[in-house]
C-alpha cells in the first residue's frame, strides 16, 4: 500500500473497499456489488484514483442498508486521505 511520505494512513484501494464490504455482506456479494456500481459509474477496474473510488462508494451507499455502511466508510476514508494529503509538504 502506497503512503504520504511523513503521515501514516494508507491511500485507500479498491482492494480494501471490497474487503470491507465483504467482511459486511460476504465475499461473492461483494465482488459482484462492486463490480455492477464500477460498471455502473462507467469506470473499469481495478479503480485507482481516490475521486473514482469516492463515486463508486457514492453508488454503493444507495443499494442497501449493509452496503451504505461500507460505501460512507470508504468515502469517510477517501475525504480524510485527500484532506490530509493536501496539508504534508512535498
Amino acid at each position: 500500500m502506497a503512503r504520504i511520505e511523513n503521515y501514516g494512513p494508507d491511500i485507500p484501494t479498491e482492494q480494501d473497499a471490497v474487503k470491507a464490504l465483504a467482511d459486511l455482506i460476504g465475499p461473492q456479494m461483494a465482488e459482484g456489488l462492486w463490480s455492477l456500481a464500477v460498471q455502473a459509474q462507467g469506470l473499469r477496474r481495478p479503480v485507482t484514483a481516490p475521486s473514482d473510488l469516492r463515486r463508486v462508494a457514492e453508488h454503493i451507499m444507495e443499494v442497501g442498508e449493509l452496503s451504505r455502511v461500507a460505501g460512507r466508510s470508504l468515502k469517510v476514508r477517501i475525504i480524510t486521505y485527500e484532506a490530509l494529503a493536501g496539508t504534508v509538504q512535498a
